[in-house]
């Protein structure tokens, strides 16, 4: 199937590109690719693709209604809102390193998270809630970083949840599909990752990266204790923010 990553037309640039549960509704995911190599249009490809028509799981339906070259705009600064914080669920894919995510790599452009603006923002009536990073190393928990909270709380300001690998991570691989067929049965959101990431490590006999991490490395997430069972089909409706109740899970 073809596929194409729409452009956006800004005016200075063109780019390519439970608790109590809320109310049912629509649900928009949006997905995200770093220009570099072909693999991570795949990757977000392979995930959104599951939610090219609506998705009816639990009380909501889920579409993917975003599909850009990736910018920091989209995560920071007064767009955001019309980007990232306007998705409810995001997927993203690219180079990365610890609270960081490239997103062109000719032009050594990315992402700080601990410098992001607020996702889920609920000043400004945000509205992301899940946001799955399929990179290396971006998604810091405690084992690696003691002061993870300190550094997340920038951007948990109403988002739920935060998805992806605190180790080496190898994508082009059947990760991406994988996770959204479980997200699409409604398991937990970052319960369904570990799952998906561990189903790959299996289905390849278990080599190794240089740093000793299996292939394809080891899933991490940050959390609150309020949002963790959180699903497609249902989640807490009312939105955490900054350090307190925040928590990590991660595989070793």
């Amino acid at each position: 199937m073809k596929h194409v990553i729409k452009k956006i037309s800004m005016v200075f640039a063109v780019v390519l590109l439970t608790a109590s549960t809320i109310s049912a509704g629509f649900r928009e995911i949006g997905g995200y690719v770093d220009k570099a190599e072909d693999r991570f249009v795949r990757n977000v490809w392979n995930f959104i693709k599951n939610f090219q028509s609506n998705q009816n799981v639990g009380s909501h339906s889920w579409k993917y209604t975003q599909y850009y070259w990736n910018k920091p705009y989209f995560f920071s600064g007064p767009s955001h809102v019309n980007y990232a914080d306007k998705m409810d669920l995001v997927y993203t894919a690219g180079h990365g390193s610890g609270y960081y995510l490239e997103t062109n790599k000719s032009i050594s452009e990315g992402i700080s998270f601990s410098s992001a603006s607020p996702l889920g923002d609920l000043a400004t009536n945000g509205d992301l809630e899940f946001l799955i990073i399929e990179s290396c190393n971006t998604v810091v928990p405690y084992p690696d970083d003691n002061n993870y909270r300190n550094v997340w709380k920038t951007i948990f300001q109403g988002l739920h949840q935060l998805v992806g690998f605190r180790t080496l991570s190898v994508s082009d691989n059947g990760i991406p599909n994988n996770y959204a067929g479980k997200l699409k049965g409604n398991q937990g959101i970052w319960q369904a990752w570990f799952d998906a990431v561990n189903d790959e490590r299996y289905w390849i006999f278990n080599p190794t990266l240089s740093d000793g991490a299996p292939y394809p490395g080891f899933a991490s997430a940050v959390v609150y204790t309020s949002t963790e069972n959180d699903r497609l089909g249902s989640y807490a409706g009312t939105d955490p923010s900054g350090k307190s109740g925040m928590k990590s899970w991660w595989q070793y």
